[in-house]
């Protein structure tokens, strides 16, 4: 497990659920928030690797539950959802970060791989914010925070599928920031570059390489470094600002 930065509180007593937590930037979000106090429902489809992590979090002293299910699944959605608010009394912060990184071009796409992409990535999107968002709303307050991308922003070679996906991430964070403004509800997205994660390591090393050399940085960033911007999103310092997709990309998109 990655070292947690110094705790500041500022999470402190706040209930949160992260979803993707097994791993890369969901992991790194989820130390981070458990590092600053936060009450945790951590979610993944794999239950072993899950598990891991909150056992993990638990021995650093971490309030942490597993809720292992998929996020295309509304039931299981539901549950995380539920757990939650039976073990925390409420929810007061959303990170809607699954999500599958497939690669494929126009010729190589299947119906199967576009279907399997659109139900993680968008469907299991917005299935975590509705269900998210209702007892936050009930409460009045409350902080989404979802990870789209910077393809989905710019075109990239090989993502057919993933780069249309976090189009969906983006346009729900920008609707419903206005939708649910008023409720006292606020959404926001990262868009990470190249990160250092296992999906990006399982990619082409070609095409990495290819990214990489394109961010000015001139380096791949660090899971922890896009879950800072995460809790800044989801804090309450970023008291005045939804609807934002706040680039996490070494400058990529600067070009």
């Amino acid at each position: 497990m990655a070292q947690s930065a110094p705790q500041s509180g500022r999470l402190a007593g706040k209930s949160a659920v992260i979803t993707g937590a097994a791993n890369g930037i969901g992991r790194a979000t989820a130390e981070r928030f458990a590092a600053e106090g936060a009450l945790l429902v951590l979610n993944d489809r794999d239950a072993v690797a899950l598990d891991a992590v909150v056992a993990a979090l638990a021995a650093t002293g971490a309030k942490v539950l597993a809720s292992a299910g998929d996020v295309a699944d509304e039931a299981a959605v539901r549950r995380m959802m539920d757990m939650a608010v039976q073990a925390h009394g409420g929810i007061d912060i959303l990170v809607a970060n699954a999500g599958v990184i497939p690669e494929a071009d126009l010729s190589s796409i299947t119906v199967d791989l576009w279907d399997r992409t659109m139900a993680v990535n968008g469907r299991g999107m917005m299935l975590c914010c509705k269900y998210a968002a209702a007892p936050m709303v009930a409460r009045g307050k409350g902080a989404i925070v979802c990870t789209s991308s910077i393809s989905a922003v710019i075109g990239q070679l090989g993502q057919v599928a993933y780069g249309p996906s976090k189009f969906i991430a983006s346009g729900l964070t920008a609707h419903l920031a206005v939708e649910l403004a008023p409720k006292g509800v606020r959404i926001n997205a990262v868009a990470p570059g190249t990160i250092d994660t296992p999906a990006v390591r399982a990619m082409d090393p070609a095409g990495i390489a290819t990214s990489v050399a394109r961010h000015p940085l001139g380096r791949i960033g660090k899971p922890e470094e896009v879950a800072a911007a995460i809790l800044f999103l989801a804090s309450d310092e970023a008291s005045f600002i939804t609807g934002v997709v706040l680039p996490v990309d070494g400058g990529f998109l600067a070009q």
